[in-house]
């Protein structure tokens, strides 16, 4: 002991005996702050910085996953939270079931992530706001544009969080917007404002002009946002923009499933994408990892270990996270028929015995009733797969392309497309009895190879189309929610299917003879506080690490307060 105390003394001995001016060592390779934020160089880096937040915090991993786009999805009534067992990742099944509370990491993440993006933004505005030159407009015009889209999604995942537009200093304690309204228009006058300063992709072909911030994106954003506020000519007015510019395009039906995969990227339909690019540069965690959605793959590809053999087009082996709703699955085929996009959205458990490439597809050509019975494809597993029902997702599965050999995604992250744009619009058109939107829904529509098609406009066409095409696409949720529409979700964390083979069940007809999916129920909430909640859980709660140290903010309807929503504190 004596010895370390000895060494420390002649340590502060020998620092005491310095003379200041020697300490006072100009440090290198810094630019201070009044320095930097002066040039267009200096915007430009800024606004790098702003889109590297932007990605890192709302289009990168978080939880593991990726958690703004889980949480829009998952609270919806088409998804089941499935997996290994009831329990596996429960931090994504309890807010499929509506189980979870204040301090959910898939909740806080989402949260918490926006705002992070929001500062890079609020640092790159509040420099150069005054800024005269060309440049320097632009990036102000892309930062507020980005900002006001996050605040969008606050907007509509927690009704009236906080508007934060500037740099917050340690003593700030910002307080709720005045109203979800007050916001949401806030956000529309802001890309309405900054469109002037902003490029126009320069055409359907323009790849980079999908991965940055342009006219129609702004024009994109401004009009969802009416259309939440339910101001449906104002939101007509700007998403037509969006139509009339003709820098936008529906892909081709044989091209639809490529929308969510590497081959899709930057394509026509793309209307804004965060680009995720494979440079040797970067580090693996530091920087690939942290602008990918990392585990989703994982979390969401198909259960590979308790199948024979997966598919040979899944790029990494899966925890089969990603279950169909039964009823949605039912509804799409009865909607769709045999479309392209319904085979490449879901498809049927004989369709994925049938219709997907396995391993012994290779060696020989085998008809369907060779594959129904071949030993080599199909669930291995007697107790099944948890939270599926008679159909399995197909349009959310990560290929091999889509994944790096260290299982992190490299596609791009989708913001909004095309087919978006002309649902929104369409929808506006049937609020206000204006005919002219039907033509976009029937463009959907036959893209789709759907077997309906509508005949006339009205908000129930609507509906039913845009629950197909932005399947897992974060609208369904916040659709449900202002539309009403919450009867779908009553049933919630009750009768979980899990899906089995007949084909390996010995009290089954078609044991070892063909494979045939069956159900089987259980209900393990039994007992536990489950379930929707009518004026709770309309909207996520704000995180208990805000309201806990921040007394200006108020919590959402149903949870409480600070204290009593802390799981800690009961």
């Amino acid at each position: 002991m004596k010895k370390y105390i000895i060494f420390i003394l002649s340590g502060l001995f020998l620092l005491s005996s310095c003379s200041e001016d020697k300490l006072e060592i100009e440090q290198k390779g810094v630019v201070t702050e009044e320095s930097f934020y002066k040039t267009d160089a200096d915007a430009e880096s800024a606004l790098t910085a702003a889109y590297q937040m932007f990605i890192t915090n709302v289009g990168g991993y978080s939880s593991i996953v990726n958690a703004p786009y889980v949480l829009f999805n998952l609270c919806g009534d088409d998804i089941y939270a499935a997996g290994n067992n009831y329990g596996d990742n429960d931090f994504l099944a309890a807010i499929n079931e509506f189980r979870y509370d204040t301090q959910n990491s898939v909740v806080n993440d989402s949260y918490k992530g926006y705002y992070h993006a929001i500062y890079g933004d609020n640092l790159l505005i509040d420099k150069f706001k005054a800024g005269t030159t060309p440049i320097q407009k632009r990036c102000v015009a892309e930062a507020r544009v980005i900002r006001a889209y996050c605040h969008m999604m606050l907007a509509i995942g927690w009704k009236n969080p906080p508007l934060i537009d500037h740099v917050l200093v340690g003593s700030d304690k910002p307080a709720n917007s005045e109203s979800q309204k007050a916001l949401l228009d806030w956000c529309a006058k802001e890309c309405e404002e900054a469109v002037s300063d902003l490029d126009e992709r320069k055409s359907v072909d323009d790849k980079d002009g999908s991965v940055k911030v342009t006219k129609g994106f702004a024009w994109s954003v401004a009009g969802k946002c009416h259309l939440f506020a339910s101001e449906y000519n104002e939101a007509k007015s700007d998403l037509k923009k969006v139509i009339d510019s003709g820098k936008y395009a529906l892909v081709p039906t044989d091209r639809w499933k490529e929308l969510w995969h590497v081959e899709g990227d930057g394509d026509e339909e793309k209307i804004f994408e965060l680009n995720t690019v494979e440079n040797s540069n970067i580090g693996t965690w530091s920087g690939k990892i942290q602008r990918s959605t990392w585990m989703l793959p994982n979390a969401w590809n198909w259960r590979s270990d308790k199948l024979v053999t997966s598919p040979t087009m899944q790029g990494v082996g899966g925890w089969g996270g990603l279950g169909v709703n039964e009823k949605f699955a039912q509804d799409f085929e009865n909607n769709d028929g045999d479309s392209p996009r319904r085979k490449a959205s879901i498809i049927s458990y004989k369709e994925f015995m049938t219709d997907l490439a396995y391993p012994d597809d290779a060696d020989k050509t085998m008809t369907e009733d060779e594959k129904l019975a071949d030993p080599n494809r199909g669930i291995n597993s007697p107790e099944g797969l948890y939270g599926q029902c008679l159909y399995l997702p197909l349009k959310r599965i990560y290929t091999k392309a889509d994944v790096y050999p260290n299982s992190y995604s490299v596609n791009n992250y989708l913001i909004m497309r095309y087919a978006e744009v002309l649902l929104m619009y369409a929808e506006a058109c049937a609020q206000t009895n204006d005919p002219s939107g039907l033509k976009y829904l029937n463009a959907i529509q036959v893209r789709a190879g759907s077997k309906h098609i509508s005949s006339t406009l009205t908000l129930d066409e609507v509906k039913n189309e845009k629950k197909y095409e932005m399947w897992l696409e974060d609208c369904r949720w916040p659709d449900m929610v202002r539309w009403g529409d919450l009867d779908g979700i009553k049933n919630a964390g009750k009768n979980i299917p899990s899906l089995h083979d007949e084909f390996i069940a010995p009290d089954k007809p078609n044991y070892k003879k063909k494979h045939v999916g069956y159900l089987t129920y259980s209900n393990p909430n039994e007992g536990k506080t489950f379930g929707f909640v009518k004026g709770k859980h309309e909207y996520f709660p704000i995180p208990y690490s805000e309201t806990s140290t921040n007394s200006n903010i108020t919590q959402n309807p149903g949870w409480g307060t600070a204290s009593s929503t802390n799981p800690a504190s009961k």
